[in-house]
């Protein structure tokens, strides 16, 4: 059975953040993905996972996305920031179970030269995977859609996959996240068959509005099949916005085990 993880930057919002892991927890959750845990203590989050029984599944590296950032990998004179933030990310990531870090590359603003940056970030992304791989850690990679993150490194799955067999590192994998390809190239199945052997995470989200399973264009039945068919055994997260109060959105995930199904 696939198992699935919210991300609780996105679900359970209703809430404090002190709140939703609990609240996670009680919805049927067995694990969850949190963008910037760093304003609790490992330690502290550690204790709050084991209460909740919840396993943390990704992390990302720090930055300053509330300031516009979005990643540091491939931006130029950033080298020594982005080496701390993954330092940073290594050592919260030991304490709470190794979570798998995604590794954002930054904004190509005017003025950068988008070959050089990419060169940049391969070099940079080369340096965190073998201090990564020294714990035992995956870092993930995640192409965004141009209509959310225009000026992004890379917008298409290949570029991603091309990264990653290029550097040649076993702890470099793709997060496939259906709402950024839905929108910035659909054929999901095929793009999923073709990249699986380098993919290492999975996010759902619906298209339009980055909302839940059973809201948009994107038939997720047949997709989760596919999924299955395929073999996947790792997390599956929930990366959208729901369109109500959470618990009334997880109707889809009944089948596995998720969520309080709408009353009719």
């Amino acid at each position: 059975m696939l198992k699935f993880d919210p991300n609780l930057r996105w679900l359970f919002t209703e809430l404090p953040m002190a709140e939703r892991y609990a609240a996670a927890s009680q919805a049927g959750f067995k694990g969850v993905e949190v963008a910037f845990p760093y304003d609790y203590k490992a330690s502290e989050l550690n204790t709050i996972l084991k209460n909740n029984d919840l396993s943390l599944v990704q992390i990302l590296a720090p930055f300053d996305w509330d300031g516009g950032e979005r990643g540091l990998g491939a931006l130029p004179g950033r080298e020594q920031e982005f080496r701390a933030s993954i330092e940073a990310a290594i050592e919260f990531a030991v304490q709470v179970g190794k979570p798998m870090i995604h590794v954002m590359p930054g904004n190509i603003t005017v003025g950068l030269n988008r070959e050089h940056c990419l060169d940049l970030f391969k070099k940079n992304l080369a340096w965190a995977a073998e201090h990564a791989a020294k714990e035992g850690i995956t870092l993930i990679l995640e192409p965004c859609c141009a209509a959310r993150f225009p000026d992004f490194l890379y917008h298409r799955i290949g570029e991603g996959v091309d990264v990653i067999r290029e550097l040649g590192y076993q702890n470099i994998k793709l997060c496939f996240d259906t709402f950024h390809i839905q929108m910035e190239e659909g054929a999901i199945t095929p793009k999923l068959i073709e990249a699986f052997p380098y993919i290492g995470h999975i996010q759902v989200g619906n298209v339009p509005g980055r909302h839940e399973p059973g809201t948009g264009e994107i038939f997720f039945p047949y997709l989760f099949s596919q999924i299955e068919k395929l073999g996947w055994d790792k997390w599956i997260g929930c990366e959208y916005t729901p369109s109500g109060p959470t618990l009334e959105t997880l109707a889809w995930g009944a089948p596995y085990g998720i969520g309080t199904p709408k009353k009719i």
